[in-house]
C-alpha cells in the first residue's frame, strides 16, 4: 500500500458513511405510506458499524455513529414533514423514533426522546412529547390489564379500550384509530346486509355500498377505490350471500358475481379477468366433486396397497401436475373439496 493511501484514511471513512446512508435509503417510505391507516410503516433501525480506533487525521471529525444518527434524524424528519400535523402520523413517527432509540441506546433510550423531538420539530416538540407520554401510559395500561381485557366480551373490550383511548388522547383518539373506526362501520354495514330477510346478492351489494357511503362520507370513495378486492371478499363471505349464490344456476351465478364486482367499481377488463377465473374455478370444483365421489368408492372397495395405488391413479388422472399437491394435502388431513365451496373466492 502506498504512503499516499495511508495518509488519507478519511477517504475510507467517507466511503463507509456513503454506504451507510445508502442502506438507509433502501428503507425510506413516502409520507403517504407513513400515514397509511391500513399498513404500518416498517421500523427503521440503525446500521451496525464496527468500532475502529480513529487515526490522527480523524481527530476532531464526527464519530461515524454520530454521522449515522444525524442522517437518520434528517431522513425521518423529512419523511413526516408534510403530514406531521396528522395525529395518526405523529404516532407512527414516535413508533419509528422509539424503535431506533431502543436499538441504538438500550440502556438510556428514554432520556433521549425529548431532545430529539425538539431537534426534529421545535414547534411541535411539546405536543409530540405529550403524545409520547400518553402512548407509553396507554401501552402500559394494556399490558397491566391484558388478562382482564381478554376475559371481556368483544363489546365490553371495545368499550373499555375506547374509554382508555379517550382518557389518554382526548378527541385525538378518533384520528389515531381512524382505521379501526372505519373498519367497524364497514363491519356493521356487512352485518346489516347479512341480516336482510330477502334480496339477491347484487341487491345486497347495492345496499352495502350505500351504507358505507353514508357511514364514511367523503372518505368512502377513496376506500372503495383502494380496497375493492378486500371489500368484495368480505361481502362474498357473508353466509346469506353464499347461500343465494349456491342456489343460482351456473350462468346466472356468473352474471351475479360480475354485477357484484361492477358495483364495487371494477372496470371491464378486470371484470373479464374475474369471470375467466370464476369459470376455471367452476371447472375445478366440478372435477373436485367427481374426485370425492370416486375417492369414497375406492375407500369402500379397496384396502392397503391397492387402495393407495388406485387413489394415486385417480389423482393423477384428474389433477395432473397438481396430483402430488393433493396427495400432500390429504396426508396432512386437509381435503380441499370436502367442505362447502366459498363461491367467488375459490
Amino acid at each position: 500500500m502506498s504512503e499516499k493511501t495511508i495518509s488519507k484514511p478519511w477517504v475510507v471513512f467517507l466511503l463507509v458513511a456513503i454506504v451507510v446512508s445508502a442502506c438507509f435509503g433502501l428503507f425510506w417510505q413516502t409520507p403517504e405510506q407513513a400515514v397509511s391507516d391500513e399498513v404500518h410503516a416498517p421500523m427503521l433501525t440503525a446500521t451496525a458499524v464496527g468500532n475502529v480506533e480513529p487515526t490522527e487525521n480523524d481527530r476532531g471529525r464526527p464519530e461515524l455513529n454520530e454521522v449515522d444518527e444525524a442522517q437518520f434524524i434528517a431522513d425521518l424528519t423529512q419523511k413526516f414533514a408534510s403530514v406531521i400535523e396528522v395525529k395518526h402520523a405523529q404516532i407512527r413517527l414516535l413508533e419509528q423514533l422509539i424503535s431506533y432509540l431502543k436499538s441504538r441506546y438500550p440502556e438510556d433510550w428514554e432520556s433521549r426522546v425529548e431532545a430529539l423531538l425538539a431537534q426534529m420539530y421545535p414547534d411541535l416538540a411539546a405536543e409530540l412529547l405529550a403524545k409520547y407520554q400518553s402512548w407509553s401510559n396507554y401501552n402500559a395500561w394494556l399490558l397491566t390489564e391484558r388478562d382482564v381485557l381478554r376475559a371481556m366480551s368483544p363489546a365490553e373490550r371495545r368499550d373499555a379500550l375506547w374509554a382508555k383511548r379517550f382518557d389518554a388522547f382526548g378527541a385525538d383518539a378518533e384520528q389515531i384509530w381512524a382505521a379501526e373506526l372505519r373498519n367497524r362501520k364497514i363491519e356493521e354495514a356487512l352485518i346489516a346486509v347479512d341480516e336482510m330477510a330477502e334480496g339477491l346478492p347484487e341487491e345486497k351489494l347495492t345496499q352495502f355500498v350505500a351504507s358505507v357511503r353514508d357511514a364514511l362520507g367523503d372518505k368512502a370513495e377513496p376506500l372503495l377505490a383502494t380496497r375493492r378486492t378486500e371489500l368484495m371478499d368480505r361481502f362474498l363471505s357473508l353466509d346469506s350471500v353464499q347461500q343465494e349464490l349456491r342456489n343460482l344456476p351456473d350462468s346466472t351465478r356468473l352474471a351475479s358475481l360480475r354485477e357484484i364486482r361492477s358495483g364495487l367499481g371494477m372496470d371491464a377488463q378486470a371484470l373479464d379477468r374475474w369471470t375467466a377465473l370464476d369459470k376455471r374455478r367452476d371447472e375445478l370444483w366440478t372435477t373436485g366433486s367427481n374426485y370425492m365421489e370416486q375417492r369414497q368408492s375406492i375407500l369402500a372397495e379397496y384396502t392397503g396397497g391397492e387402495q393407495r395405488r388406485r387413489l394415486q391413479a385417480l389423482q393423477t388422472a384428474l389433477f395432473a401436475e397438481q396430483s402430488e399437491l393433493i396427495q400432500r394435502e390429504e396426508q396432512s388431513g386437509f381435503f380441499r373439496f370436502a367442505g362447502e365451496r366459498r363461491i367467488g373466492r375459490e
